[in-house]
């Protein structure tokens, strides 16, 4: 790994040795809150029935992906994604994520 050392006003490329310490200052560029839960959820809901099927949230998170990055993952990715929503926050094991089991404050991924 390459990093660029300060000189006066140059900046030259030297390998970083190993086991050294790197630190890297961040500027923080802007901070935006996220959706509601419930606004989140009526968007999920697309038949507006109050519960969130798998394909629903499934066409929910591929809509945001294509919105922030123009482009789509794998398959295999939302399905993960999907099955571990569920796993972890349906209760009632009916398959389906009522208003109640969701919880936005718990789902990062949506």
């Amino acid at each position: 790994m390459d990093t660029l050392l300060k000189t006066d006003q140059s900046f030259t490329a030297a390998p970083v040795p190993p086991n050294a310490t790197v630190i890297f200052e961040v500027e923080l560029y802007s901070v935006s809150r996220g959706p509601r839960s419930l606004e989140a959820f009526k968007e999920m809901d697309l038949d507006q029935d109050k519960s969130l099927t798998e394909e629903e949230i499934r066409t929910y998170l591929k809509s945001q992906d294509l919105k922030n990055t123009g482009k789509t993952k794998e398959e295999n990715f939302y399905d993960g994604v999907v099955k571990d929503v569920l796993r972890r926050n349906d209760a009632d094991r009916d398959g389906t994520l009522s208003v109640k089991e969701y919880n936005v404050y718990g789902h990062d991924e949506l």
